[in-house]
């Protein structure tokens, strides 16, 4: 049985229905869609309604609305990422598939909560999310998204900054000390690489202690780990110099790590 409740597409043009404005929506006559978001649990909260109906735009942009049984996928790792789903009731989690095949939770969403930002700037969602009940969803395309005057670049950073938390909380979950320590160089190398600095020589401008903070290792832990890395001729560490030899090898010990 479909639960999905169809929504007209017809489009409300405040140019085309006069400029008299009805609660600050900006519609003279507010479609049946416009009403319901008044109505929603994440009114007044909610980055679709901010992108359109108080930005003044047709609402063409808007709005693909379903409801999503427990355990029903939104979308999976590797899906095209063409759109961000904003939750107007219920919850969601999302979630990717560690090497051993087990699964590791990322983060939780609630009413008013935007997923999916973790996929944007990229061709495909890094994670996937699932509804943990009954959940109603509202669907934003990214194709939208320049009209509504919020471009991809600075999606591009947002998804940026969740890739690094993401796998922070894959290190901190999941791995040993030299798991952590192999996904704290291989993160570093690649941001070098991003910049077109060298990915296999770079400087560390944290101390030794800053490190074993963010690890969340003793300071003895992370010397004896790269000490043991260079010992099996990895890398080389002089001072806060870093100098990769074996890429694949630190890669293979870091184990899973989201990314584009």
């Amino acid at each position: 049985m479909r639960l999905q409740k169809t929504v007209s597409s017809e489009a409300v043009n405040p140019a085309a229905n006069g400029t008299a404005d009805t609660e600050g929506v900006g519609y003279a006559q507010p479609s049946l869609e416009v009403l319901s978001c008044k109505s929603c649990n994440a009114s007044g909260n909610c980055l679709v309604e901010q992108m359109t109906i108080r930005n003044g735009h047709s609402y063409q942009l808007m709005k693909n609305r379903k409801v999503y049984l427990r355990g029903e996928h939104m979308y999976r790792a590797e899906d095209e990422a063409d759109a961000l789903y904003v939750v107007s009731s219920g919850s969601v989690k999302s979630y990717v598939i560690m090497e051993d095949g087990e699964e590791q939770v990322l983060n939780f969403y609630h009413t008013g909560d935007v997923v999916g930002l973790d996929g944007m700037g990229a061709d495909s969602y890094i994670s996937s999310a699932i509804s943990l009940e009954t959940s109603t969803i509202c669907k934003l395309p990214l194709s939208n998204l320049p009209e509504a005057g919020l471009g991809r670049g600075f999606l591009h950073l947002v998804s940026d900054r969740l890739i690094r938390d993401h796998n922070l909380m894959l290190m901190l979950a999941r791995k040993d000390a030299d798991g952590r320590m192999a996904s704290f160089l291989v993160n570093i190398s690649k941001h070098f690489k991003k910049l077109g600095q060298s990915a296999d020589v770079f400087e560390l401008t944290m101390t030794r202690q800053d490190i074993a903070n963010y690890l969340g290792l003793a300071i003895e832990t992370v010397s004896r780990t790269l000490r043991r890395f260079q010992d099996s001729g990895m890398l080389v560490v002089t001072r806060r110099k870093i100098q990769i030899y074996d890429f694949d090898c630190l890669l293979e010990i870091a184990g899973t790590q989201v990314s584009r």
